[in-house]
């Protein structure tokens, strides 16, 4: 009888575990080309729950980037990533890290993601944001 208890305790930390998958967000990687003799590319996309869009693009020091989110959603955050920046950029319209043209100048070369997502209380309640993203690099 003695054994129950702590089989019980087992089996719930099992099942609870098994559950955990539905926690985790749907990342999409999207790499971003550019047609022949442009500079910008758009891309229409969805984001619900926890999910996180991901645009992957390769980039030169002091190139300049604008990033436009048109969306009808206040729900959703837009930021730069790149491994040797210390803090993650905020692209969103009014942020402090894009200049007054809304362009982010780009401060090393190689790798850098945009990441879009919805903010979390939201994305806690299961909710969904439309969107056209523009990225344009001069």
């Amino acid at each position: 009888m003695l054994f129950l208890k702590p089989l019980g305790l087992l089996f719930t930390a099992l099942i609870l575990s098994s559950c955990s998958f539905m926690a985790i967000a749907a990342d999409s990687n999207e790499a971003v080309h550019f047609k022949t003799g442009t500079s910008s590319e758009q891309y229409v996309a969805t984001t619900a729950n926890y999910d996180v869009n991901n645009y992957v693009f390769y980039a030169k020091k002091d190139q300049h980037l604008k990033v436009t989110l048109d969306t009808k959603s206040t729900k959703l955050w837009v930021a730069l990533l790149n491994s040797k920046l210390e803090n993650i950029a905020d692209l969103s319209p009014f942020s402090a890290d894009i200049n007054h043209n809304g362009e982010y100048i780009l401060p090393y070369d190689g790798k850098y993601t945009i990441r879009i997502g919805q903010y979390r209380a939201f994305a806690r309640r299961g909710e969904s944001s439309h969107y056209t993203l523009t990225i344009a690099i001069d």
